[in-house]
């Protein structure tokens, strides 16, 4: 087979190399008869001596003789340094070509260049994921003004190239998450993912680049009239105002009834929302000056500020009003999640203690630990002063009465929710909690009235007694505590019963878990609901913070079925990611990649099928922390009160402008790297 070198050489290459060895072969003959040649032609027979030659004659004839033999060798040498000279050409020719020999295709095989450190790259990857995400949100951004202005149609093509260039931004910033993860882990794959990532981030932009001149010529009327894009900007911008009036009311009765930790993530929104619409009134107001002096280009770079300005102030506003709506969803579901979880947490841990007691078969009466296995079945007291049968104390919930505490013993106080309360807040299990709440008075810490319909202090969440909300809970996951337990069959037998009351196994809602971890895990679960029953009684509180700590407590134990919990988990991760992404758009100019990478993981994990809103919730509050610390290390973009008043140094921090001058800079526009900053001042 002929090897890759020779196939990739030209077929004219050994033809040339022949005749160049040719070539130097004739030279060396040449040289060489040249050389020999005046030895060849002396007489070596001895002369006969002239007698009759005069000394004057004698001399003259040796000197003429000397002066031929200098003469005979000058061409023979000077061949020989031809010679040398065009062999040493040669080489040094035959060399250069071997370093930069082309291939087949015309492209030069250098050697290739040294790898510099691994953090350049990475910094060129963190650059150029700021730099595509600020052109593809900057480009949707003026994509929505454009379709206001020429309708869905026209700007169906801009739409396309947007979505092209959002897709592999997104891929960018999938690989930029796994590199941040250490995927992959060698050097060498770490620099090739890097360069993929600026691969992506390049390809992004230069999907818009492409688009921006026809984009342009769309937004046409600009330089005849200015009118047609002026309308829908300003009528927008009315809109806001009024809209920012409204948010004002909605955020101060927020604050009233959950107080101001609910509502930090929009703290200050209002106000830059406020700088925002007086940039864009500005430069409202220089549009059409501009237009009336016939400067078209003027008018455009500051119609383009001012529908920026209008853009953010909106997407500031929108996170009021979004989290004003969020809490009032999550306040209405609090008293159904805490139901939901509180019904499967005693099923499950229900079957994980009885798993772990399996080998205490046939105890009639348990020691101290109050445990009531069997205790229904013997009558016998244990030392803890639990009657016998206490079949269901110890899991119902505030306002709900403990009916089964009555049967065999003839126990008749009927124990309140709270001594499950107590319970849980001490660390114990189920069992425990039932011996504990068996033991508690009607008026123990306050609690609810008995029977069904009982409320505390006003609040709904508790009652589920005549609901019905804790009937299951109570039938399925409370009578297996009481319930003998003398043999595996039993347990068997229980864990049935959890399942034809839940709609599955209750062990099965923790997989590759024991029985103690089980134990542990819904304990400590117990210990957050009690927790946020407490909060939830004393008065303000945060719903969405309450919903996240109930569904993040429940889900080492939780089995992933739909309900209640599902829909609380994704009201509190779609929150949050919203949060995030408003502060993200409204500051893009001041943040860098980090932020930015976490909240693209969270919405693809929001996004994905099934999705993890509990990691969602989780990148997406970190992404919002490290935001907000972007913007408070990125100081102050402009110097001077008169930029602060006019809104330009919120302009800078916004990425509405792009900087680098004391005006702020030119607007940001549709497209990429290159033509983003295209409607800039004219040079001069």
């Amino acid at each position: 087979m002929t090897s890759s070198s020779i196939r990739s050489r030209p077929r004219r290459a050994t033809s040339h190399i022949w005749v160049r060895l040719a070539h130097t072969l004739v030279g060396a003959v040449a040289g060489v008869v040249w050389l020999v040649l005046p030895w060849m032609t002396i007489n070596n027979d001895v002369p006969v001596p002239a007698t009759r030659a005069t000394p004057q004659g004698a001399s003259a004839a040796a000197a003429a003789r000397d002066e031929t033999s200098a003469s005979d060798l000058v061409l023979p040498l000077a061949v020989v340094v031809v010679v040398v000279v065009l062999a040493g050409y040669g080489y040094v020719r035959r060399t250069r070509r071997a370093r930069t020999r082309t291939t087949p295709g015309g492209t030069v095989a250098l050697a290739p260049p040294a790898a510099g450190p691994l953090s350049e790259d990475d910094e060129r990857a963190r650059a150029a994921l700021v730099e595509a995400d600020d052109c593809v949100r900057t480009s949707r951004e003026e994509l929505g003004f454009a379709e206001a202005q020429c309708g869905a149609d026209a700007v169906e093509p801009f739409a396309l190239a947007v979505r092209d260039a959002a897709s592999e931004l997104s891929a960018a910033f999938r690989m930029r998450q796994q590199y941040d993860e250490g995927v992959p882990a060698d050097e060498t794959s770490r620099r090739h993912a890097l360069a993929g990532i600026v691969g992506r981030c390049r390809e992004a932009g230069r999907r818009l680049d492409t688009e921006a001149p026809a984009f342009d010529l769309l937004r046409t009327p600009l330089h005849g009239g200015l009118d047609e894009a002026l309308q829908p900007a300003e009528a927008r911008f009315r809109d806001l105002t009024a809209r920012t009036a409204a948010a004002q009311t909605t955020l101060a009765d927020a604050v009233e009834r959950y107080g101001h930790a609910a509502t930090t993530a929009v703290t200050g929104h209002l106000e830059q929302a406020k700088d925002r619409l007086v940039f864009a009134t500005i430069n409202f107001n220089q549009a059409r000056q501009r237009a009336d002096s016939g400067d078209a280009e003027g008018a455009t770079r500051h119609l383009r500020a001012a529908e920026g300005a209008t853009a953010q102030a909106g997407v500031l506003v929108s996170c009021v009003e979004r989290l004003s709506a969020d809490l009032t969803a999550a306040a209405e579901l609090v008293p159904d999640v805490l139901s939901a979880a509180e019904g499967e947490l005693a099923g499950v841990e229900g079957v994980g203690v009885r798993g772990a007691g399996a080998s205490a078969q046939g105890v009639g009466a348990q020691g101290a630990g109050g445990q009531g296995a069997g205790a229904k079945a013997t009558g016998g007291q244990g030392s803890g002063g639990q009657g016998p049968g206490v079949q269901e104390a110890g899991t119902q919930g505030p306002g709900e009465q403990a009916a089964g505490a009555q049967e065999a013993g003839g126990q008749g106080a009927d124990a309140q929710g709270t001594g499950w309360r107590e319970a849980g807040a001490r660390g114990l299990g189920v069992q425990e909690a039932a011996q504990h709440a068996g033991a508690q008075g009607a008026g123990d810490r306050g609690a609810d009235a008995q029977g069904s319909g009982a409320q505390r202090d006003g609040q709904e969440p508790g009652a589920r007694g005549s609901s019905g909300q804790g009937t299951g809970w109570q039938d399925s996951g409370v009578r297996d505590l009481g319930a003998p337990g003398a043999d595996a069959q039993d347990a068997g037998r229980r864990a049935a019963a959890v399942q034809g009351a839940h709609g599955q196994d209750a062990q099965g809602a923790a997989p590759g878990l024991t029985p103690g971890e089980l134990h542990s895990l819904a304990a400590h679960a117990g210990i957050v609901l009690a927790a946020v029953r407490e909060e939830v009684a004393l008065g303000a509180y945060d719903p969405l913070d309450a919903v996240r700590k109930i569904t993040q407590a429940h889900a080492p134990v939780a089995a992933g079925r739909g309900g209640a919990l599902s829909v609380g988990a994704l009201l509190a991760a779609r929150s949050a990611v919203a949060l995030a992404d408003g502060f993200v758009a409204a500051h893009r100019g001041a943040l860098g990649s980090t932020a930015r990478t976490r909240l693209a993981e969270a919405e693809r994990l929001l996004a994905a099928e099934p999705p993890d809103p509990h990691t969602a919730d989780a990148l997406a509050r970190q992404a919002l922390a490290l935001a907000e610390q972007d913007v408070r290390m990125y100081g102050n973009p402009i110097a001077g009160a008169a930029e602060h008043a006019s809104g330009a140094a919120g302009a800078v921090v916004g990425g509405i402008l792009l900087g680098g001058g004391p005006d702020g800079g030119p607007p940001a526009s549709f497209g990429g790297p290159r033509t983003r900053a295209r409607r800039g001042k004219p040079p001069g």
